[in-house]
């Protein structure tokens, strides 16, 4: 019963977006049809990251990796800031981390915020 209702929900939502991405081709809801999309795969991205499936949930969020105009686009890139930073299914790299850190904290990430924060607390203890 648990497997049928998660089905049901996730046909439901899927088929909501798919309406929702219709009206966009005529002009209306556009940007409410990508918000859908973008709110779907960090949803799934973040499933995959939580299964250690680093690998794909890169793959599900990276084409988010230059937008920027949104919340949940800050949800997006402090995931793959997460990945950049502990390398996992990419290859490390701190610097590209610490630029999708800020830019998620920029967008409203509080995690993103909290992050930074803790980071800025540790360099300071360092010295």
């Amino acid at each position: 019963m648990k497997y049928i209702l998660k089905w049901v929900v996730y046909i439901s939502v899927h088929v909501f977006v798919f309406l929702v991405c219709i009206l966009s081709k005529f002009g209306i809801a556009k940007n409410t049809c990508n918000e859908f999309r973008a709110s779907a795969n960090l949803g799934a991205g973040t499933g995959a990251y939580s299964k250690e499936e680093y690998e794909k949930c890169y793959r599900i969020l990276k084409s988010y990796i230059e937008l920027e105009n949104d919340y949940v686009f800050g949800g997006i890139k402090y995931q793959l800031a997460i990945l950049y930073y502990y390398g996992k299914g990419v290859t490390l790299n701190h610097e590209k981390a610490n630029s999708l850190f800020e830019e998620s904290a920029k967008l409203g990430w509080e995690d993103a915020k909290k992050f930074l924060s803790d980071l800025e607390v540790y360099k300071n203890n360092q010295t």
